[in-house]
């Protein structure tokens, strides 16, 4: 019996949020929350439940960005992220890719390609 798995969306724009949750969930995956800010992400996972993949925009609501909320997640979990931002500026790619992130993909992702990406690190 294979393993649903579970993802965590961190996203704050409510749209494009609920359009990821709607394909994560028709290809049988778990989504375990949206959620619009760095702050809320950390506290997520910290304190309720542990994602096997984080889908993290960059630049969110809240104090902080997506970049910083991966830095503090990944202190005490090792939890896979997938960054999907706007921004293909060299600065804040190296500061995602310090994070060895699963990927970086600029927005509009190609969703088949996302679900590749999923597939292949989460096992």
């Amino acid at each position: 019996m294979k393993k649903t798995i579970k993802i965590l969306i961190v996203e704050d724009e409510a749209f494009l949020a609920m359009f990821i949750s709607s394909v994560c969930s028709n290809w049988g995956y778990h989504v375990c929350e949206t959620i619009p800010t760095g702050e809320e992400a950390i506290e997520y996972v910290n304190n309720k439940e542990k994602p096997d993949i984080i889908l993290m925009d960059i630049r969110l609501a809240g104090q902080m960005d997506g970049i910083t909320a991966a830095e503090q997640i990944k202190i005490k979990n090792d939890i896979p992220i997938i960054f999907m931002t706007g921004y293909d500026e060299d600065e804040i790619k190296k500061r995602a890719y310090k994070l060895n992130p699963v990927a970086y993909l600029i927005k509009p992702v190609n969703t088949a390609q996302l679900k590749a990406l999923i597939d292949s690190t989460v096992k």
